[in-house]
């Protein structure tokens, strides 16, 4: 087929934007040419590299509608469509089964099993890729499954396709601490917290651990973790269950500075999509909110906000938050059939 859109072009001037929604906007009016030019190789490089690239600085879910189009697209011209482009677009769609509690189940199975066929015809790390997805995602729902994909994760070989040995290892940090071997998850991080880094690592493993020791009452003695996240891992929307989380420390070492760190990150949590990282944001704001019950300060909700904008008390703002995270949780678990979320969400009461 006939090549008449630059895409090199397209991605100089992409990368020419600031990264967070301004960039998210440069990929969609790009795609909107490509498909303009009728390109159809163009049309569909552009869509998977948004749908790989987005989820570095914005809302991830931002990219479903993308990988939805790319597909049909690649069933229209399967002759053009690159197969290490269908397993990454692939994956970053079923990926949202994690985010999305309105995806139901065998919709998010269906995506599961597209990603894991793509992966087996293209090897090169992506089947330890798809296992490594399909065992978050069984965990929430069914630990047996949950733990026949991660043992296969373990097993197989990693590639240019498989994650980098930073998010390979929490991975097993994560999954362990699901199970409740939190003495097994202590010895796997020490790897992490030994120098193994990526956009994602160490933060998400710091705030693993600040959950846990939050729930078990130990959270004064992990404050240098607090910092740490604070430093590294609040970056942007697409680090906002990271916030969650220090907002949750927050509350119990410093609420006053947390309504100061809540008022600063509030505005990402502004029609997000990601239903897993606005439940760590509001369970974390509810705590913070909640802590500072008789204190004279004053909370103000950014432009955008769905409630009563005419109010500024930390207190009616906490039963908002809490509200707001006990819906995403009981979604998620009736989607998933368990009550994982709601389990979770109980321990943040201690």
């Amino acid at each position: 087929m006939k090549r008449v859109f630059d895409t090199k072009a397209a991605f100089k001037a992409i990368d020419n934007t600031t990264a967070g929604p301004e960039r998210t906007e440069a990929y969609l009016k790009a795609i909107q040419m490509a498909d303009i030019s009728g390109d159809v190789y163009a049309r569909l490089r552009m869509r998977a590299s948004m749908a790989i690239m987005v989820p570095f600085w914005d809302d991830t879910v931002k990219v479903l509608p993308v990988c939805t189009e790319y597909f049909a697209l690649a069933e229209e011209y399967p002759e053009v469509a690159d197969i290490d482009d269908i397993f990454m677009t692939a994956l970053e769609a079923a990926r949202q089964s994690l985010l999305l509690p309105q995806l139901e189940l065998p919709v998010c199975e269906k995506m599961l099993k597209k990603m894991e066929e793509s992966a087996y015809i293209l090897k090169r790390g992506a089947v330890k890729k798809s296992h490594m997805l399909c065992t978050e995602f069984y965990t929430y729902i069914d630990l047996q499954k949950a733990e026949e994909h991660y043992n296969i994760f373990n097993e197989e070989k990693g590639g240019m396709h498989s994650a980098c040995n930073a998010c390979d290892e929490h991975l097993r940090v994560w999954y362990n601490m699901q199970k409740g071997d939190t003495e097994l998850a202590y010895k796997l991080a020490r790897k992490i917290f030994n120098g193994m880094e990526c956009h994602d690592i160490p933060w998400q493993t710091y705030a693993i651990f600040l959950e846990h020791y939050m729930d078990i009452g130990k959270v004064d003695e992990h404050k240098k973790f607090i910092e740490k996240l604070i430093r590294g891992g609040c970056r942007d929307a697409s680090d906002l269950a990271n916030v969650g989380t220090v907002l949750r420390c927050l509350a119990h070492t410093n609420p006053s500075r947390g309504l100061k760190f809540l008022q600063k990150y509030w505005r990402y949590s502004i029609n997000l999509w990601n239903q897993h990282a606005l439940y760590f944001f509001y369970k974390g704001a509810w705590r913070c909110c909640e802590a500072l019950y008789g204190k004279d300060l004053l909370l103000y909700p950014p432009e955008g906000f769905k409630g009563d904008t005419n109010s500024s008390s930390p207190a009616y703002f906490a039963q908002w938050f809490h509200n707001e995270a006990v819906k995403i949780a009981k979604s998620f678990d009736k989607r998933n059939g368990t009550d994982f979320y709601m389990k979770d969400l109980s321990r943040a009461y201690l």
